[in-house]
Protein backbone atom coordinates (compact mmCIF):
# COMPACT_ATOMS: atom_id res chain seq x y z
CA UNK A 1 0.00 0.00 0.00
CA UNK A 2 1.29 3.52 -0.82
CA UNK A 3 0.76 6.86 0.86
CA UNK A 4 1.64 10.29 -0.50
CA UNK A 5 1.39 13.90 0.59
CA UNK A 6 3.17 17.23 0.97
CA UNK A 7 6.32 17.81 3.01
CA UNK A 8 4.91 21.20 3.98
CA UNK A 9 2.12 19.39 5.78
CA UNK A 10 4.12 16.45 7.13
CA UNK A 11 7.85 17.32 7.47
CA UNK A 12 10.43 14.72 6.50
CA UNK A 13 11.86 14.44 10.01
CA UNK A 14 8.41 13.59 11.33
CA UNK A 15 7.88 11.03 8.57
CA UNK A 16 11.18 9.33 9.43
CA UNK A 17 10.23 9.19 13.10
CA UNK A 18 6.87 7.64 12.16
CA UNK A 19 8.54 5.09 9.90
CA UNK A 20 10.93 4.09 12.68
CA UNK A 21 8.19 3.98 15.32
CA UNK A 22 5.86 1.94 13.14
CA UNK A 23 8.61 -0.52 12.08
CA UNK A 24 8.15 0.24 8.39
CA UNK A 25 9.61 -2.17 5.85
CA UNK A 26 9.55 -0.18 2.64
CA UNK A 27 10.67 3.13 1.20
CA UNK A 28 10.08 6.82 1.78
CA UNK A 29 10.48 8.69 -1.52
CA UNK A 30 11.07 12.44 -1.66
CA UNK A 31 10.43 14.57 -4.75
CA UNK A 32 11.33 18.22 -4.26
CA UNK A 33 14.29 20.56 -4.77
CA UNK A 34 16.31 17.44 -3.96
CA UNK A 35 14.96 14.01 -4.81
CA UNK A 36 15.81 10.76 -3.10
CA UNK A 37 14.70 7.64 -1.32
CA UNK A 38 15.10 6.25 2.20
CA UNK A 39 14.78 2.49 2.70
CA UNK A 40 13.64 0.91 5.96
CA UNK A 41 13.61 -2.65 7.25
CA UNK A 42 11.46 -3.11 10.37
CA UNK A 43 11.90 0.59 11.09
CA UNK A 44 15.68 0.53 10.62
CA UNK A 45 17.18 2.80 7.95
CA UNK A 46 19.60 0.78 5.84
CA UNK A 47 20.00 2.65 2.56
CA UNK A 48 19.57 6.26 1.40
CA UNK A 49 19.89 7.78 -2.08
CA UNK A 50 19.78 11.44 -3.11
CA UNK A 51 20.96 13.11 -6.32
CA UNK A 52 23.60 10.48 -6.98
CA UNK A 53 24.83 10.34 -3.39
CA UNK A 54 24.20 7.55 -0.90
CA UNK A 55 24.39 6.99 2.85
CA UNK A 56 24.68 9.66 5.54
CA UNK A 57 25.56 12.31 2.98
CA UNK A 58 22.38 11.61 1.03
CA UNK A 59 20.29 11.63 4.21
CA UNK A 60 21.80 14.98 5.17
CA UNK A 61 20.82 16.40 1.78
CA UNK A 62 17.26 15.13 2.11
CA UNK A 63 16.83 16.58 5.59
CA UNK A 64 17.17 20.04 4.03
CA UNK A 65 14.22 19.45 1.68
CA UNK A 66 11.25 21.40 3.02
CA UNK A 67 9.05 21.72 -0.06
CA UNK A 68 7.94 18.84 -2.25
CA UNK A 69 6.03 15.60 -2.14
CA UNK A 70 6.60 12.37 -0.27
CA UNK A 71 5.50 8.85 -1.06
CA UNK A 72 5.62 5.91 1.35
CA UNK A 73 5.56 2.44 -0.20
CA UNK A 74 5.33 -0.61 2.04
CA UNK A 75 7.36 -3.58 0.85
CA UNK A 76 9.83 -1.63 -1.33
CA UNK A 77 13.31 -3.13 -1.03
CA UNK A 78 16.90 -2.36 -2.02
CA UNK A 79 19.73 -4.87 -2.22
CA UNK A 80 22.19 -2.10 -1.38
CA UNK A 81 23.07 -1.02 2.16
CA UNK A 82 24.79 2.31 2.75
CA UNK A 83 24.15 3.08 6.44
CA UNK A 84 24.44 1.08 9.62
CA UNK A 85 23.52 1.66 13.25
CA UNK A 86 20.53 2.86 15.22
CA UNK A 87 18.24 5.54 13.83
CA UNK A 88 19.04 8.09 16.54
CA UNK A 89 22.77 8.01 15.79
CA UNK A 90 22.20 8.05 12.03
CA UNK A 91 19.90 11.05 12.24
CA UNK A 92 22.25 12.93 14.55
CA UNK A 93 25.12 12.48 12.09
CA UNK A 94 22.87 13.29 9.13
CA UNK A 95 21.66 16.50 10.78
CA UNK A 96 25.29 17.60 11.19
CA UNK A 97 25.84 16.90 7.48
CA UNK A 98 22.59 18.72 6.65
CA UNK A 99 23.90 21.83 8.40
CA UNK A 100 27.08 21.74 6.31
CA UNK A 101 25.02 21.45 3.11
CA UNK A 102 22.65 24.22 4.21
CA UNK A 103 25.55 26.66 4.59
CA UNK A 104 26.71 26.05 1.02
CA UNK A 105 23.70 25.44 -1.23
CA UNK A 106 23.30 29.14 -2.02
CA UNK A 107 26.87 29.15 -3.37
CA UNK A 108 26.91 25.67 -4.93
CA UNK A 109 23.28 24.70 -5.60
CA UNK A 110 23.91 21.50 -7.57
CA UNK A 111 26.45 18.68 -7.92
CA UNK A 112 25.77 18.78 -11.67
CA UNK A 113 27.64 22.09 -12.02
CA UNK A 114 31.01 22.14 -13.78
CA UNK A 115 33.89 24.10 -12.17
CA UNK A 116 36.01 26.06 -14.67
CA UNK A 117 39.31 27.78 -13.91
CA UNK A 118 39.20 31.55 -14.41
CA UNK A 119 43.00 31.95 -14.24
CA UNK A 120 45.89 29.73 -15.40
CA UNK A 121 46.32 26.68 -13.19
CA UNK A 122 49.77 27.84 -12.05
CA UNK A 123 48.30 31.14 -10.86
CA UNK A 124 45.45 29.35 -9.09
CA UNK A 125 47.93 27.10 -7.27
CA UNK A 126 49.88 30.14 -6.11
CA UNK A 127 46.78 31.95 -4.86
CA UNK A 128 45.32 29.05 -2.87
CA UNK A 129 46.40 26.97 0.10
CA UNK A 130 47.92 23.53 -0.30
CA UNK A 131 44.76 21.80 0.96
CA UNK A 132 42.96 22.87 -2.25
CA UNK A 133 45.70 21.93 -4.70
CA UNK A 134 44.47 18.37 -5.25
CA UNK A 135 41.05 19.74 -6.09
CA UNK A 136 42.53 22.26 -8.53
CA UNK A 137 44.50 19.54 -10.29
CA UNK A 138 41.37 17.63 -11.36
CA UNK A 139 39.37 20.65 -12.58
CA UNK A 140 39.37 20.47 -16.37
CA UNK A 141 36.25 22.42 -17.35
CA UNK A 142 34.35 19.22 -18.20
CA UNK A 143 33.95 17.22 -14.99
CA UNK A 144 30.89 17.87 -12.87
CA UNK A 145 31.24 18.20 -9.11
CA UNK A 146 29.79 14.71 -8.68
CA UNK A 147 32.44 13.37 -11.11
CA UNK A 148 35.21 15.07 -9.16
CA UNK A 149 33.96 13.59 -5.88
CA UNK A 150 34.05 10.10 -7.43
CA UNK A 151 37.51 10.61 -8.94
CA UNK A 152 39.04 11.89 -5.70
CA UNK A 153 36.96 9.51 -3.56
CA UNK A 154 35.95 12.46 -1.42
CA UNK A 155 32.59 13.04 0.19
CA UNK A 156 30.58 15.36 -2.04
CA UNK A 157 30.22 17.87 0.80
CA UNK A 158 34.02 18.11 1.07
CA UNK A 159 34.26 18.85 -2.67
CA UNK A 160 31.52 21.47 -2.38
CA UNK A 161 33.25 23.16 0.57
CA UNK A 162 36.52 23.29 -1.38
CA UNK A 163 34.87 24.60 -4.53
CA UNK A 164 33.06 27.30 -2.53
CA UNK A 165 36.45 28.51 -1.29
CA UNK A 166 37.87 28.54 -4.82
CA UNK A 167 34.85 30.48 -6.10
CA UNK A 168 35.25 33.00 -3.25
CA UNK A 169 38.91 33.41 -4.23
CA UNK A 170 37.79 34.03 -7.83
CA UNK A 171 39.98 31.32 -9.33
CA UNK A 172 37.01 29.13 -10.30
CA UNK A 173 33.53 29.78 -11.66
CA UNK A 174 30.66 27.32 -11.92
CA UNK A 175 28.83 26.54 -15.15
CA UNK A 176 25.89 24.31 -15.87
CA UNK A 177 26.30 21.37 -18.25
CA UNK A 178 23.64 22.93 -20.47
CA UNK A 179 25.56 26.22 -20.70
CA UNK A 180 28.78 24.39 -21.48
CA UNK A 181 27.15 22.56 -24.39
CA UNK A 182 25.23 25.55 -25.65
CA UNK A 183 21.93 23.93 -24.76
CA UNK A 184 18.97 25.20 -22.83
CA UNK A 185 17.15 23.02 -20.37
CA UNK A 186 13.37 23.51 -20.41
CA UNK A 187 11.91 24.92 -17.24
CA UNK A 188 10.38 22.27 -15.05
CA UNK A 189 6.63 22.41 -14.96
CA UNK A 190 5.01 22.00 -11.57
CA UNK A 191 3.52 18.57 -11.08
CA UNK A 192 -0.22 18.42 -10.80
CA UNK A 193 -0.66 16.27 -7.76
CA UNK A 194 -3.35 16.39 -5.17
CA UNK A 195 -1.77 16.58 -1.76
CA UNK A 196 -3.09 14.06 0.69
CA UNK A 197 -3.03 15.17 4.29
CA UNK A 198 -3.07 11.94 6.29
CA UNK A 199 -3.92 11.88 9.93
CA UNK A 200 -1.35 10.53 12.40
CA UNK A 201 -3.47 7.41 12.96
CA UNK A 202 -3.78 6.80 9.23
CA UNK A 203 -0.05 7.28 8.73
CA UNK A 204 0.70 4.76 11.44
CA UNK A 205 -1.82 2.22 10.15
CA UNK A 206 -0.47 2.43 6.59
CA UNK A 207 3.18 2.33 7.63
CA UNK A 208 2.49 -0.75 9.72
CA UNK A 209 0.67 -2.56 6.91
Amino acid sequence: MALHGSLQQVPLRELIDLAVYSALSGSLDIDGERSGRIYFSNGQIYHVECDGQIGIEALGMLLNVQQGMFNVTSGAYSEQQSVWGDAETLLRNAEHTALRWRRLWHQVPSLELVPVLTVPREVALQKTNVALHLLLEVIDGRKRLSDIACELRWAAIDVVEGIAQLVAQQVVRLESVATERGEHKPALQPKQQSAVVPSLDRLLSILRS
